[in-house]
């Protein structure tokens, strides 16, 4: 493999300015490997074409690493690559939208999170594109390279966390309806049930009393990971063919949480299944596999160390960062 020059300057074009972000992350990741990254989010500055053009220009960056991009133009992307920077895209959202194969085209290298679309954009004229799944931030959570030893009481024997209800988050709210059914301690983190009317039967049915009155994030969330024994992985209802990893599914495993979760091609690509996490394919097989580890508490926590190891020493963002930058300088130098 091409060694990486560290001493390298990269613009980071990407939504950064909330402390949630996922573009920290990967500036973190880059700023590892020795990068220097000058961070600008294009959602929130006004006038960012001549922002981004002039600190281009001052500060000659040898790469612009974009995330997503939708707000900016073709014109922004021609006067980047004028000034003799390579452009790198990573798109992370899982819906295809009309803008993005005219932006696509207008940058050096792409890359997708969801394997499927690698396909489409191959087809639509865009050679240079790469699956990568997004990485872990163990230094956002609290995390070392030791992992993080549960503390206390536990919070509850299956956790959930995440947005619930329409529109797209039915089978989350059906999968812990199951759950409380057959007699589990279910709750759930996340936003407040909206009471729009669609959600009325599951208030109904109970899924605010599951609910643990609040998000959480970075270090609440490996709090709550910590002290919750089953984690229970369910996506938005989203239909995704081929390999593709949720943010959630890394952070839980990074954080040292056993997570047991629908079987996707993504995690079975990732994971050794019965060994680093385990997966289900009916609410049959969900109930019997929560019981089982619950009644198994030195396999449950073998096998959620084991996942956090693989995270910790593969798929932290610098890692991933590693990866990107690796495919970048290989393919520039054959195309040089």
């Amino acid at each position: 493999m091409a060694r990486i020059n560290q001493d390298k300057k990269v613009l980071f074009c990407g939504p950064i300015d909330n402390p949630l972000n996922s573009g920290r992350y990967m500036i973190a990741g880059m700023e590892e490997l020795g990068y220097e990254v000058r961070g600008y989010d294009y959602r929130t500055a006004g006038g960012r074409e001549d922002d981004l053009i002039r600190i281009a220009s001052e500060e000659k960056p040898g790469y612009v690493f974009v995330l997503k991009g939708e707000k900016l133009t073709l014109d922004l992307i021609g006067a980047l690559k004028s000034l003799g920077t390579k452009t790198i895209l990573w798109f992370t959202m899982v819906p295809l939208e009309d803008w993005m194969i005219p932006f696509a085209k207008a940058l050096d290298f792409v890359m997708t999170n969801v394997e499927d679309h690698v396909d489409y954009f191959r087809k639509k004229g865009i050679q240079n594109v790469k699956w990568v799944h997004q990485g872990f931030a163990p230094e956002f959570f609290g995390i070392d390279q030791k992992g993080k030893v549960p503390q206390g009481h536990w919070y509850a024997d299956v956790a959930m966390i995440g947005s619930m209800g329409n529109p797209i988050y039915n089978k989350r709210c059906e999968r812990a309806l199951v759950l409380k059914k057959n007699g589990f301690d279910v709750k759930w983190w996340g936003p407040h049930l909206s009471r729009d009317f669609r959600n009325l039967k599951y208030h109904l049915r109970g899924i605010g009393r599951m609910w643990a009155g609040r998000e959480v994030y970075m270090k609440d969330f490996a709090d709550v990971i910590g002290h919750t024994k089953v984690f229970i992985g369910e996506d938005a209802d989203i239909p995704i063919r081929g390999r593709y990893l949720s943010n959630r599914s890394l952070a839980v495993i990074g954080c040292g949480g056993f997570y047991l979760c629908k079987r996707t091609p993504g995690i079975e690509f990732l994971f050794d299944i019965g060994r680093e996490c385990d997966v289900y394919d009916s609410n049959d097989e969900m109930i019997e596999k929560v019981r089982y580890y619950l009644n198994n508490e030195d396999e449950r926590k073998a096998i959620a160390l084991k996942g956090q190891k693989k995270i910790l020493g593969n798929y932290t963002y610098k890692d991933q960062m590693k990866k990107i930058f690796h495919w970048v300088e290989e393919n520039s130098q054959e195309t040089t």
